[in-house]
């Protein structure tokens, strides 16, 4: 028995829906948080993460108005749900964006901690390839809108997400490597550089593996989990940087002085920079004391050093 449209597609969109707008107000909140907690960080910081939010809403209107046109508005009309709509080439464009100025973030991040331009290139030039196939896919849907065209979209959808992969595995790697290899360097800073190595596998292994699977179910043609698993991509991208943003407060090592490590107020805003103590601070301690007499003078002032 053949599987219909609403089945096969629509329905796991609608699925899709349900966990993109829950998302949504996952990063609704994160956002709230960053602007409340990070009033200092630098301007175009505090710009992407408005950008990458409004991305996100724009996102979350279109899927929605796509579901609501086929399901409510053109309910019983089986032509319908064989259409595309503009909605869906929308959908697929904003993704991509989102997905490569997160990219292009933890590439920034990867070049002020390691000063590496070769890996750096690696990892701009994989998210370009990235956003290169999400646009293909995204102006042939505004061509052609149609749903059958989704499994014929092979070169772009693997492009997009090949290059998705890529580039969130490098930015792991990157970090992880920097991190783990100079943590010698930092015997006071240990816990809190695992804190972020945890943090950077975390966030980078929950995109690589939606991505992953992603690619996996289209190309065995299992275009349900595709539809499902394509609307919350870029809500996993938006959620995993302000997640990283809003760490930065756990990430504070208790007792230590702001040459111990600086929380990115200044150039490196959402970087954690930690600098190294080469010399074992010494404190001198001074006391003077000094007698007072009554004479027929005014008082002298009481004084104390230390």
């Amino acid at each position: 028995m053949a599987v219909s449209p609403v089945e096969g597609f629509q329905g796991p969109s609608l699925i899709g829906l349900a966990i993109n707008i829950f998302m949504h107000g996952l990063s609704t909140l994160q956002m709230y948080l960053y602007y409340t907690s990070y009033k200092k960080d630098r301007l175009w910081l505090k710009s992407l993460v408005m950008i990458l939010y409004s991305l996100d809403t724009f996102h979350c209107a279109v899927t929605t108005y796509y579901i609501y046109n086929v399901l409510v508005i053109n309910f019983g009309n089986e032509a319908s749900l064989l259409r595309g709509s503009w909605a869906l080439a929308a959908a697929a464009a904003s993704t991509g964006l989102v997905s490569v100025a997160v990219q292009h973030f933890f590439a920034w991040r990867v070049h002020v901690l390691t000063k590496n331009v070769f890996v750096v290139a690696a990892i701009v030039l994989c998210s370009l390839a990235n956003l290169a196939g999400s646009l293909g896919a995204a102006v042939s849907l505004a061509i052609n809108p149609s749903i059958f065209l989704v499994p014929d979209l092979q070169i772009e959808v693997t492009i997009w997400l090949v290059g998705a992969v890529l580039a969130d595995t490098i930015i792991a790697a990157a970090l992880v490597w920097h991190l783990g290899r100079h943590k010698h360097l930092y015997p006071a800073l240990t816990s809190t550089i695992n804190r972020i190595l945890r943090m950077t596998v975390q966030t980078g292994l929950v995109t690589t593996i939606v991505a992953i699977i992603n690619l996996v179910c289209y190309l065995s043609n299992s275009m349900g989990a595709y539809a499902v698993f394509s609307m919350i991509l870029s809500k996993l991208y938006t959620n995993c940087m302000l997640s990283t943003l809003n760490a930065r407060k756990a990430w504070k090592y208790e007792g230590s002085s702001d040459s111990e490590a600086s929380h990115g107020n200044g150039d490196h805003s959402g970087v954690v920079v930690f600098q190294m103590q080469r010399t074992q601070p010494e404190v001198f301690v001074q006391v003077e004391s000094y007698q007072k007499t009554d004479t027929d003078e005014k008082p002298a002032q009481d004084m104390q050093y230390l």
